[in-house]
């Protein structure tokens, strides 16, 4: 038996990790390679192994990095279940049909200038009918549920405190009288984050594969986010401006409406008008709704005092675009959370470029900007942004909320190796610099047997 490390080993997207027992493959997540087109469209396309002989594919949680590749999985021959818990099934839904959505629309656009120019015709990597087929695949689970996915291979959903439905993954393995505990702690969340529970311990493990995503650094105190969001806001709206946030769909969203339900209910914010400019975004609020057996005590008590806490009668979802322009021509004092994260693209880049030039409005960053987006250079300061081929001189307040990171810094991760106590720590999900870093910050607290894997790695169990 043997765990094989393929994708999202030195780097964080297209997670993809091999578990061998009795003859038997599992697959632990299918995530999507993310980076240069051409690179990545090869990364995608082709794996390290035949899809049709994967029996199972234990499944973590819906980002795109990490389930982002099953419908290409499905159409090259897997023919197994996906297990995963019900919310990430629900979530899948929303997010595989986008991603394929994208996927249409990327090769539509780049087969304009090819059929100009007298190239092959760009094929999506796959399509909206590919995801479709890949669903029927799912099969939802509860936490704490255990199955057997082949013989001698138990795995038990664990919660992971990353995002709605989240798990970390338990492997007892049985193989020719040989048994071993494998634990697979990525995406692994944080405590005292709103919505989802804390993050349950995996311990008497021979194997942990644990996340390095900041195995380097350390976040703010995620406890800090109402008083920073409370002040950030009553700054614009008291001298008349807008507060713009640009939001990822998942999770993201749907944090922002829960700190500003707490603040409303305990009476620090009044009833303001919050528009979700994003129809993912609300699609994703409606899964969060149905799925209340997932949320922590203090999100079914604000849900106990207040009714709702994704959709009181003070948020709107605009679902079309003629809502959508009716917010950003308005001059009246609001919050807006509108895709994408980044600013890269959704309806965010309209209200910017209508609000990023008054000195009244805020804009606040809360969540991680990658290099060359714009909202890295807004984070940057820069004097000026281009937005749809146009500059705009930046007069708005930018603001910056670090409070939430749905993964563990370095000591959280630290403090979760030490509770877990295994007798051996792979270290994967992480750029370089972050693996090395937390490598050597667990070595120095006692952890002698900590690797870090590189792509078609594995270890022998």
């Amino acid at each position: 038996m043997r765990v094989q490390f393929i994708g999202g080993v030195n780097t964080v997207t297209g997670s993809q990790h091999l578990v061998e027992i009795n003859g038997a493959r599992i697959l632990r997540d299918c995530g999507m390679s993310q980076g240069r087109r051409a690179e990545a469209r090869a990364m995608n396309e082709h794996f390290s192994f035949e899809p049709g002989e994967i029996d199972a594919v234990a499944l973590s949680h819906a980002h795109i990095d990490h389930c982002g590749n099953i419908p290409t999985l499905a159409r090259s021959g897997f023919r197994g279940a996906v297990h995963a818990t019900t919310a990430t099934a629900l979530l899948c839904d929303i997010m595989l049909k986008d991603s394929a959505r994208i996927q249409e629309q990327d090769a539509a656009y780049l087969n304009q200038k090819t059929n100009r120019q007298g190239e092959p015709p760009v094929i999506p990597l796959y399509t909206v009918e590919d995801a479709v087929r890949s669903l029927r695949l799912f099969k939802g689970h509860r936490y704490g549920e255990s199955m057997e996915l082949a013989p001698g291979a138990r795995m038990t959903f664990v919660e992971a405190g990353h995002i709605l439905g989240a798990a970390l993954h338990l492997f007892e393995l049985e193989e020719a009288g040989r048994k071993a505990r494998i634990g697979f702690a990525f995406d692994l969340g944080r405590k005292n984050l709103p919505i989802i529970r804390d993050p349950d311990i995996l311990t008497g493990l021979d194997l942990l594969v644990l996340e390095s995503t900041y195995g380097g650094r350390l976040h703010a105190d995620a406890t800090s986010a109402d008083d920073h969001l409370c002040a950030a806001v009553k700054r614009a709206i008291g001298r008349g401006g807008k507060v713009l946030i640009p939001s990822f769909a998942l999770e993201r969203a749907q944090e922002i409406l829960y700190h500003l339900s707490t603040l409303v209910s305990d009476g620090r914010l009044p009833e303001l008008p919050v528009y979700v400019d994003s129809p993912m975004a609300a699609s994703v609020t409606r899964v969060f709704e149905k799925c209340h057996d997932y949320m922590d005590a203090d999100y079914l008590s604000l849900r106990s005092k207040s009714g709702s806490v994704m959709s009181p009668p003070w948020v709107r979802f605009t679902a079309s675009v003629d809502e959508s322009k009716a917010v950003t021509s308005s001059n009246r004092p609001c919050i807006v959370i509108a895709g994408s994260g980044m600013c890269e693209n959704g309806r965010i880049l309209h209200h910017l470029k209508h609000g990023i030039g008054n000195p009244d409005n805020l804009v606040l960053i809360v969540g991680f900007q990658a290099g060359h987006t714009l909202g890295r250079r807004l984070i940057e300061k820069a004097p000026k942004v281009r937005i749809f081929g146009d500059w705009f001189n930046v007069r708005a307040e930018v603001d910056v909320l670090n409070a939430f990171s749905g993964h563990a810094d370095r000591n959280e991760l630290l403090e979760y190796a030490r509770a877990a106590r295994p007798a051996q720590i792979a270290l994967v999900h992480g750029e370089p610099d972050q693996r090395l870093a937390l490598a050597e910050a667990l070595r120095a607290s006692g952890n002698t047997r900590v690797i870090m894997p590189e792509p078609g790695d594995s270890v022998e169990l």
